[in-house]
């Protein structure tokens, strides 16, 4: 198990490390002047940083929006799941107390 986990961490690692290396180049990221601040407008990173990083910032969007989505769900299915335990928890009582009668009955005929 852990032997796939490592080949696999190398190879995705082997093909990132390629790609750096197809796609140095450097991009500029220009800003737009806002509240005419002092702030320099231009970023110089290499295509390969920017691409990851937006992927990066991606994954991490889509996992946020997608827990948020299923928090109803999870509420629900708690809820639920507390209402089955407390019914399992009376059908129990229940049948203990229907055995005990029933038992009370077969004394009696005996």
């Amino acid at each position: 198990m852990k032997l796939g986990r490592y080949t696999t961490i190398v190879i995705l690692l082997s093909l990132f490390i390629l790609f750096a290396i197809a796609n140095d180049e450097i991009v500029t990221i220009n800003f737009p002047e806002v509240l005419s601040l002092n702030i320099e407008k231009s970023i110089y990173l290499p295509l390969y940083l920017l691409i990851s990083s937006v992927l990066f910032v991606g994954i991490i969007i889509g996992v946020i929006i997608e827990h948020l989505r299923n928090i109803r769900f999870r509420r629900d299915f708690n809820e639920k799941n507390k209402k089955l335990l407390k019914v399992e928890r009376e059908l129990k009582k229940t049948k203990e107390k229907f055995l005990t009668e029933e038992e009370k009955i077969f004394n009696l005929l005996d």
